[in-house]
């Protein structure tokens, strides 16, 4: 009896395999090769820089994030593409104690994105991607200063998946453009 519902796993499962591929399934993030159009695409981005005074140095983590996303696997490509990115760092009380002391922050990145063409400067697609996370404010200003920053590399990090993955999708989407 147990053979016999094994073996009837097993062939449900191998039947699956077999007509997964008909549906047009395609993972985008599968194991680069050399016919990946997408994952090459990605590579041949250029990242511009990012962020200008307060937000220089997250704007640096958020354009370090997304160079190891985009070219993860293939490594870099010839530049096709010119990615500019402008962002936005905010923070907002999360919790405050009845006596008006914050006990937690919210902090927000709020990117507003451009892929061109880097011959032409054709837009070939423009968004906006949004990161959030928080923090907790306590006596020692270094640990909340560490809280903080240790925040803001996380947010960049979610914020450099969010995009790489948006881009990601416009190159499938325009795949035979």
């Amino acid at each position: 009896m147990r053979r016999d519902r094994r073996s009837a796993l097993l062939l449900l499962a191998g039947g699956g395999m077999a007509v997964l591929p008909g549906c047009g399934f395609e993972p985008i993030h599968a194991r680069p090769h050399a016919e990946n159009a997408v994952a090459r695409n990605l590579a041949a981005i250029r990242v511009a820089g990012i962020g200008e005074g307060r937000e220089r140095r997250i704007g640096q983590i958020l354009r370090n994030e997304l160079i190891d996303r985009l070219t993860a696997g293939v490594g870099r490509q010839a530049e096709r593409y010119t990615l500019a990115i402008d962002i936005e760092r905010s923070t907002a009380a999360l919790q405050v104690q009845t006596n008006d002391t914050v006990t937690r922050y919210n902090l927000s990145l709020r990117a507003t994105f451009v892929l061109r063409d880097s011959q032409t400067e054709e837009v070939l697609h423009d968004g906006t991607a949004h990161a959030s996370g928080s923090y907790d404010v306590v006596e020692s200003e270094y640990a909340t200063l560490v809280a903080e920053e240790n925040t803001a590399r996380e947010v960049a990090r979610d914020l450099s998946n969010t995009i790489a993955n948006l881009l990601a999708l416009h190159f499938v989407r325009n795949r035979d453009a």
